[in-house]
């Protein structure tokens, strides 16, 4: 009889191995698809600061000065004309048909991709 109740201990700590094991497998895959998952937003964001970066190169001026404040301190692109204008001393509306466009174009950019 003790034979009997040695093989039910044994048969259930083969079964449990047996679904802690599974549960592992299950849990190796959610990892390995998220990993995947952070690794092309990592490639994503690379490719995005990236074209930041060369944004940046390419404009100059006051209109460099308007995308570090709209893209890179994430301020509202009216409030953004305003402070640069401020700081250029220049009419708001001389930013807004002159130089927004440029920087604008340079943000879409970023977005379309």
């Amino acid at each position: 009889m003790k034979y009997f109740n040695n093989y039910k201990n044994l048969l259930l700590e083969f079964n449990i191995l047996v679904e802690r094991l599974n549960i592992i497998n299950e849990y190796e895959e959610k990892l390995l698809k998220e990993k995947k998952e952070i690794d092309d937003l990592i490639k994503h964001q690379s490719k995005t600061i990236k074209q930041i970066e060369q944004n940046i190169d390419q404009l100059s001026g006051i209109e460099n000065k308007l995308f570090k404040e709209i893209v890179i301190n994430g301020i509202n692109v009216s409030k953004a004309i305003e402070k640069v204008a401020e700081e250029e001393q220049k009419d708001v509306s001389t930013l807004w048909k002159n130089y927004y466009p440029k920087v604008k174009y340079k943000i879409d950019q970023l977005y379309v991709k």
